[in-house]
């Protein structure tokens, strides 16, 4: 059931990550099979720099067919999972394939290993464009013209037809047939996908202000002494001086804020994070925050919680969080392990032996699972995906912010920079490793370019 869970209020977001950040700024190359003069050819070439289609060997061949598998890779670049790099050889469409069949756009039955190479049907082709990109629009939409051969439109799909009919992505034809079981050409898939962008776009904000806001990662504070352990002295002293030096303490549902509704943040912003959820972080990190007022994001890890010598309690989760000084984030439930050298997954990354269906299955119930937990426990829902080991995939980005994660943060050293009307400058966001960093806190900002 869980895979057939409508996820419409996060959609908006996810789509603008795309259509912010997968634009290339250089023109796209020409096909030498469209000419100028085509029909399509604006659409083709707005596709194309815009990542949705591509050709081979300098050709689009638009008039010819385009397959299920192909058609549907296209939805899932335009909602937000750029797929071009997750598979390979025959199997290149499972990505896609699993992740629709996830979000729920099509049924097991409508596209299967065996029919996935066969042309689109027009209307299956507005089935998968209208769930993957206006689910809304079937709450309003209005009975279609009334075409010649409206009788022959597949009444579990004719919802479908009239919302992107009505939405004005398809049409009939001038003998005022729809042909619903009429192919798709490649030529009026990218028209489609185009009308639909421009849609979208007619709503997205324009890239507004920009801001470096340092992001530090710390993990246990400690007297441990080996390991991501940093003694409560250094801690305090690396706070203090961020405080000296002016710097504001903010958490990531504030920097969603500034990047979705322009609210401004301090001078000098800086975001603390703690990873893992050790228990020391209730007791030495978070006297030292209360004594200077500071703030911090705290990564947990579901599973480990109350089940593990070294990590927080719920009790203590609930005092911090009522303190009003740490917030609570997604680290996984249960997918923070390296079991590489057993076979297994490293972190949220696939396992070599699990199929993408099964990959994406098991990271969106492991990703709910620890959403829902930390929810019930602190009142608040995560916004932000802390990923283990900084390891990543677009699969695995697409999933966790369909599921509500605005922001996500890697491993990768450097100041992060959010850009106001700029979703996407929230997802991967750098973070600078505190934890074998003894010295100057600001001195190792400066290193890694904070200008601030």
């Amino acid at each position: 059931m869980m895979a057939r869970i409508c996820r419409r209020a996060v959609l908006p977001a996810l789509i603008l990550v795309l259509c912010l950040a997968g634009c290339p700024t250089a023109a796209a190359a020409s096909f030498s099979d469209v000419p100028e003069n085509y029909w399509a050819y604006s659409d083709i070439m707005e596709m194309q720099s815009r990542g949705m289609i591509q050709g081979s060997g300098g050709k689009f061949r638009p008039s010819e067919p385009v397959s299920q598998q192909a058609f549907l890779s296209m939805v899932c670049r335009a909602a937000g999972l750029d797929d071009r790099k997750l598979e390979s050889g025959s199997g290149w469409s499972d990505p896609a394939m699993a992740y629709g069949f996830y979000q729920g756009w099509y049924d097991e039955e409508e596209i299967t290993a065996t029919t996935r190479t066969q042309p689109v049907s027009r209307e299956l082709a507005a089935k998968l464009l209208v769930n993957a990109l206006f689910p809304e629009a079937l709450e309003h939409a209005q009975p279609a013209a009334a075409f010649q051969d409206a009788d022959s439109i597949s009444r579990d799909r004719l919802p479908y037809v009239q919302a992107a009919v009505g939405l004005g992505l398809i049409g009939g034809y001038e003998d005022g047939r729809f042909d619903p079981q009429g192919s798709l050409t490649r030529a009026a898939s990218a028209a489609l996908l185009c009308r639909a962008l421009t849609f979208l776009d007619q709503d997205r904000p324009e890239a507004g202000a920009s801001l470096q806001v340092p992001v530090l990662m710390y993990h246990d504070v400690s007297y441990l002494g080996s390991g991501y352990s940093k003694t409560p002295e250094v801690f305090k002293k690396q706070m203090q001086e961020l405080k000296d030096a002016g710097f504001h303490t903010v958490f990531f549902s504030q920097l969603i804020d500034y990047v979705d509704k322009g609210v401004p943040l301090p001078s000098k912003p800086v975001v603390i994070t703690l990873d893992d959820g050790y228990r020391s972080n209730y007791e030495y990190a978070y006297p030292i925050l209360q004594e200077l007022d500071m703030k911090a994001e705290i990564s947990l890890i579901g599973a480990a919680m109350q089940y593990t010598s070294w990590g927080l309690k719920w009790d203590d989760v609930r005092e911090m969080a009522a303190s009003g000084l740490v917030s609570f984030q997604c680290h996984t439930y249960q997918m923070h392990g390296d079991y590489t050298d057993e076979g297994g997954r490293l972190g949220v990354l696939k396992a070599p032996d699990e199929s993408w269906q099964e990959y994406v299955e098991a990271l969106g119930a492991d990703t709910v699972k620890a959403l829902n937990l930390i929810e019930s426990k602190t009142g608040v829902r995560p916004v932000t995906f802390t990923y283990p080991r900084g390891k990543w995939n677009t699969m695995a980005e697409a999933v966790v912010t369909s599921l509500g994660c605005r922001a996500s943060v890697t491993t990768k050293d450097g100041v992060a920079v959010v850009r106001q009307g700029d979703p996407s400058s929230l997802h991967l966001m750098d973070r600078i490793g505190m934890d074998f960093l003894n010295g100057s806190v600001v001195s190792v900002l400066k290193q890694y370019g904070y200008k601030g």
